[in-house]
């Protein structure tokens, strides 16, 4: 591994709340106006995108690209009203989200702009890719479209095989590795869909849900994350379901996503059942954590999230509810959280001697994702990703201020280093991998390293307090 001189970078796009990003108010005009008059108003305030209010309390937006793909190339008159090439229902995201959520949401929807809308409707103004990314990442927006058009498994794997060199460019462009992980993560949504198509076919109302699972659901993916999947089915279970899947799989590792190597895919029965078979052993798990895994297949649904199929049959919801109303089980999920100290000293030992090899994943950044998935799910968020579930437990008082501050900092160093490490494993020939030799960091990466894997293990012995405070139930392990 070549030296790597971590930073904390002064606050970035990424890691900034949308409302601090817009650059004025958003234009607006009604969806009578004529083409030419909305094309004008972008023109003389020197915006990309106008916003039209509808009748359904929603907004409509027209575009630059709209104007050239759909008016000037369609031969559209120019004095028609603009309500008739708008997108009547825009893509809207809230003011409170992070940037780094923000360019995951224009990467999955193949979107540069989105109005940014209050709880309450109010309109603030339009978020453009510009204001969040080097340009660098619009190569992003153009292997995206590139994946999710390939017309045959062979286009898709070729195609696919151009993303570790597109995370390696936002690597060298100093791209927040938030971002990078978002954009990764969608990429790889995108190579998933797309191969389902291939597979079973995209044209009627699909029968399933495929769940993204682990790392990539919470849109944290790095080079070295592999393939967790799970399935659910609307109807009874389809005997043809685990050859179907077995073949999206075969692509997918041929893509260069290989599946989970613990098996846990959507080719085993125990990740792919009904609904109802999914609740029932919902509630199995809920009431028995001790056995059959269920901590860890309660923690796997507390993070997954529908890439592909009918976004009804999405058991996380109920998963959810499940777990913050049983208090047992919570406990159980904070003692997780905090129970891998001793590694966390062991590694403070090893950054101090400047020897020895490290696995960043499991002695680091995993106890972070364990304390954001226990915060976030006491406190009812929806969000799966580590960074806003922090800061949800945060703005509603459950996470001290300090603590979420130094939980958030340190994944973000943590994640740069390993995504740095990782795309330089790549570029000598190697497989990805977590392990890290610390003698190779730089000095300024060690002391970063261990700055913050002291301050994640203050973090959990101040909440080991809590978890020893709580006696859990009676339940026979």
């Amino acid at each position: 591994m070549t030296g790597y001189t971590a930073r904390i970078s002064v606050p970035n796009p990424a890691m900034r709340a949308v409302r601090d990003l817009l650059r004025g108010p958003a234009i607006v005009c009604s969806g009578e106006s004529s083409i030419r008059d909305a094309a004008v108003l972008m023109t003389e305030a020197g915006r990309r995108a106008v916003v039209i209010p509808t009748d359904a309390s929603t907004y409509g937006i027209f575009t630059e690209g709209d104007l050239r793909s759909r008016v000037v190339v369609g031969g559209i008159d120019s004095a028609r009203p603009v309500s008739t090439v708008m997108t009547p229902s825009a893509v809207t995201v809230d003011p409170d989200r992070l940037g780094a959520d923000a360019v995951t949401d224009m990467l999955e929807h193949g979107l540069r702009h989105l109005p940014v809308v209050t709880a309450s409707g109010e309109l603030l103004g339009v978020l453009e890719l510009s204001d969040l990314l080097t340009s660098a990442t619009n190569q992003g927006f153009e292997l995206r479209a590139a994946l999710a058009t390939a017309k045959t498994d062979v286009e898709l794997i070729a195609t696919a095989r151009a993303v570790p060199e597109l995370v390696t460019g936002l690597v060298d462009a100093r791209v927040s590795p938030i971002d990078i992980s978002g954009t990764l993560s969608v990429l790889i949504d995108v190579t998933v869909r797309r191969a389902i198509e291939l597979v079973v076919g995209g044209d009627e109302r699909p029968d399933f849900a495929w769940l993204s699972l682990g790392s990539a659901a919470r849109r944290e993916a790095l080079p070295s994350s592999d393939i967790d999947s799970a399935l659910v089915w609307g109807g009874e279970s389809h005997r043809e379901g685990a050859d179907a899947a077995q073949r999206i799989h075969e692509i997918l590792d041929r893509c260069g996503f290989p599946r989970d190597a613990q098996n846990a895919v959507a080719t085993q029965a125990r990740f792919a059942r009904t609904l109802p078979q999914w609740r029932r052993a919902l509630r199995k798990w809920v009431a028995n954590p001790y056995q059959d895994q269920a901590l860890v297949m309660l923690s796997m649904l507390a993070d997954a999230r529908v890439v592909a199929g009918d976004p009804a049959l999405d058991p996380r919801p109920e998963a959810l509810d499940q777990l913050r109303l049983n208090p047992a089980v919570m406990r159980l999920l904070l003692r997780e959280a905090v129970g891998e100290k001793a590694k966390l000293h062991s590694l403070r030992d090893v950054v101090t001697r400047r020897t020895g090899t490290v696995n960043l994943k499991s002695t680091a950044v995993q106890p972070i994702v364990n304390i954001a998935r226990w915060a976030g799910t006491s406190v009812g968020a929806r969000t799966s990703t580590t960074v806003e579930r922090l800061k949800v437990a945060s703005d509603t008082g459950f996470l001290p201020a300090d603590d979420t501050r130094v939980l958030i900092e340190s994944f973000e160093v943590l994640q740069q280093i390993r995504v740095r490490h990782q795309t330089d494993q790549f570029a000598a020939g190697m497989m990805p991998t977590d392990e890290v030799v610390v003698a190779d960091l730089t000095p300024l990466s060690r002391s970063l390293l261990g700055n913050a894997v002291r301050e994640v293990a203050g973090v959990q012995r101040r909440l080991e307090y809590e978890a020893s405070a709580s006696a859990l139930p009676d339940i026979e392990p």
